[in-house]
């Protein structure tokens, strides 16, 4: 874990996320001030999850194809290229919504290979007793700079303009290109094509299948997609509106809360890996009820103060959860397939977050929001249905 390969990764990693934040800010802003229009800035996350979907079902294509290294680096390459022509166009002073939008699904779709190469990377470079505890300092890292990166994205926006900023995400795409290049070679057994192309395409879900234990990761995986988009941003600002009647700054308090939750439990897995690792056939199901039951009260709590706590809780052990369920998905597969199974993954949750996001705005139509999470954490608490069965594969 503190190998020079283990450190670029992660340095690489942790600028790439750094300039993806600070160009969605940019995005946000550019297409709110060509078009005034609200209905145009929620056309900016749906192009983004639509492309990463695509991306994640084509990627099993390319890992069959071309060494992990070189697809993270020319995936890289790829966003700074793109995001230059993006400059290009906003420097000629274009005035068309749509090109912006166009550059930025190319983008999202190269983007979509990053997180599970990276995560498909670090078994090869730490030892199997360190995986929990690299998993904890990756999140606490990836969680840090999610923290702390929307609000620096909106000094620098506010101080630097538009432009400026994406210049700024420009040279940290490219530094992180350059450590991404200075990845070792990971030896594949997958680079000969072995299938034809549609039979690749299902090579993760077939891999999900065969591995013990995987199917029912895939479950919670999905299970939590559909129930977590309660959490997104319009939810809880409705929540703020209607069931603490405080105002807009509150939606930011309990967001912030939220992420102060996951960057503790992150360090926490980082220094004590060894406990959380030994007892994680306990923690998984302790985090699913602890999760569900957090869900179920701040539905119907009308304190703000409280609603801060609950928040914070929901994320401590929220990851605490998810680094579990990474580890184990990690030892589950050869590392040579990682990478199709992360690709999976994505795909399921994206897709299924995406269409439940707009399932959750049609319920909202016809029921309160306090009703919205009650049934999210009714959804929530289904999943130790798949945590019973995995339980057995997680104490071995």
């Amino acid at each position: 874990m503190h190998s020079n390969a283990f450190r670029n990764l992660w340095f690489g990693q942790a600028l790439a996320n750094m300039g993806d934040i600070f160009y969605i800010v940019g995005l946000i802003s550019l297409v709110y001030d060509l078009t005034g229009s609200a209905v145009y800035m929620t056309a900016v996350p749906l192009v983004i999850t639509f492309s990463r979907f695509i991306s994640s079902m084509a990627a099993p294509l390319l890992l069959n194809r071309t060494q992990m290294k070189s697809l993270i680096a020319y995936s890289q390459m790829g966003k700074t290229f793109f995001l230059c022509v993006f400059l290009m166009i906003m420097v000629l002073d274009s005035g068309n919504v749509w090109m912006y939008l166009s550059c930025a699904s190319i983008i999202s779709f190269l983007d979509g290979w990053a997180l599970p190469a990276r995560n498909a990377y670090v078994p090869f470079l730490v030892k199997r007793e360190e995986l929990m505890g690299a998993n904890g300092f990756l999140s606490t890292v990836d969680q840090t700079i999610q923290f702390s990166s929307w609000a620096l994205g909106g000094i620098l926006l506010a101080v630097l303009n538009a432009t400026n900023l994406f210049i700024v995400v420009i040279l940290l795409f490219l530094a992180s290109t350059f450590y991404m290049l200075k990845l070792p070679v990971i030896p594949s057994s997958t680079l000969e094509v072995r299938k034809v192309w549609w039979q690749e395409l299902g090579e993760g879900w077939s891999q999900v299948k065969s591995r013990k234990g995987l199917v029912h990761v895939f479950w919670i995986y999905g299970l939590e997609s559909i129930s977590g988009t309660v959490w997104i941003a319009a939810v809880l600002f409705l929540y703020v509106d209607l069931s603490l009647q405080r105002g807009e700054e509150w939606w930011g308090f309990i967001n912030s809360s939220f992420f102060v939750g996951l960057v503790l439990a992150s360090y926490l897995i980082f220094k004590l890996h060894g406990i959380f690792s030994k007892h994680r056939h306990k923690w998984l199901p302790f985090c699913m009820i602890v999760t569900s039951g957090v869900t179920l009260v701040f539905a119907w709590n009308k304190m703000a103060v409280m609603a801060l706590i609950l928040s914070f809780v929901f994320g401590l052990f929220d990851q605490i959860k998810n680094v579990v369920l990474q580890t184990y998905l990690q030892e589950s597969a050869p590392p040579e397939e990682l990478g199709k199974i992360y690709a999976a993954q994505g795909a399921l949750t994206t897709l299924l977050f995406g269409l439940s996001s707009v399932g959750v705005g049609l319920l909202l139509e016809v029921m309160s929001v306090s009703m919205v999470f009650t049934w999210s954490a009714l959804l929530l608490l289904t999943t130790l249905i798949p945590v019973k069965r995995l339980q057995k594969n997680l104490n071995t």
